[in-house]
């Protein structure tokens, strides 16, 4: 195991390394490889889209940085401190359950469908992370909801159940979920594939506020425009690796890997 000086990282509100730092990461399911040894870093108030072909490891890799797939080998920091374990004596340890919802509430999650609770109207299932793992009181998590429905376009739904909105209003919803947790970095999941083509545009009009507002973002999505418009960087990823990322001009018009040409081709 490395050694204690190497494992231990600076973290807190002085912290001013990479809000993410993903070193190594490996994962499999039984014998198929999908993540080859990734290595990402994402500074804050960075948005970075991924870009890649189904089956390319894009889902997985933001799956392993929010500890909900673990790793095989290698290492995730969100804001310098390891996802999922704590440095004792030189090695790392896998935290508690308790520990570890916390650690993990420092990591925003959409996913391509909405996950909201149905029995729980729009209000409640917003509030119900900041009071149960945050520990915010009540009121001051109904008035942190409040702000954010109006911030994603959803002032006054307060009381409406997830069966009574569109689509595109439960993921804008789920968003607002999300943020509600005050996270450090938030990740997108392909958040508009589940949308029929109307109500993409409401969702990435909203993440695009977000990413113009400087919340450190990771978003896979096949929506080139978003990557083009709102995207600092773009990573196009391929059969479990990074093939090259860079400014999206870069990336988008002038890609240097055979790979990632054919890729763009299908959206011209």
């Amino acid at each position: 195991m490395t050694a204690a000086s190497t494992l231990e990282r600076s973290s807190g509100p002085e912290f001013d390394g990479p809000v993410l730092d993903a070193r190594g990461v490996h994962k499999s399911f039984g014998s198929l490889e999908v993540l080859k040894g990734i290595d990402l870093q994402i500074a804050k108030g960075e948005t970075v889209v991924i870009l890649g072909p189904s089956g390319s490891g894009k889902s997985t890799f933001l799956r392993c940085i929010n500890l909900l797939e673990t790793l095989d080998a290698g290492r995730i920091q969100v804001g310098g401190r390891d996802v999922g374990y704590e440095v004792r004596k030189g090695r790392l340890h896998e935290l508690a359950a308790d520990e570890l919802a916390r650690r993990r509430a420092d990591i925003g999650m959409v996913f391509q469908h909405f996950n909201l609770f149905p029995h729980l109207n729009v209000l409640q299932n917003i509030i119900e992370g900041p009071v149960g793992v945050r520990g915010q009181s009540r009121a001051k998590a109904v008035a942190t909801a409040q702000s954010l429905l109006t911030r994603v376009g959803l002032e006054g739904r307060e009381k409406s159940y997830p069966r009574q909105l569109s689509g595109g209003q439960q993921q804008r919803v789920a968003i607002a979920r999300a943020l509600a947790m005050q996270p450090q970095l938030m990740l997108f999941d392909e958040p508009t594939s589940a949308l029929d083509p109307e109500l993409v545009g409401e969702v990435l009009a909203t993440m695009r506020d977000l990413a113009n507002e400087g919340l450190t973002m990771a978003v896979v999505t096949h929506e080139i425009s978003f990557a083009r418009e709102a995207a600092d960087r773009v990573v196009f990823m391929d059969k479990g690796v990074i093939v090259e990322q860079g400014p999206p001009a870069k990336v988008l018009d002038d890609p240097q890997h055979e790979r990632t040409k054919a890729f763009l081709a299908r959206f011209l």
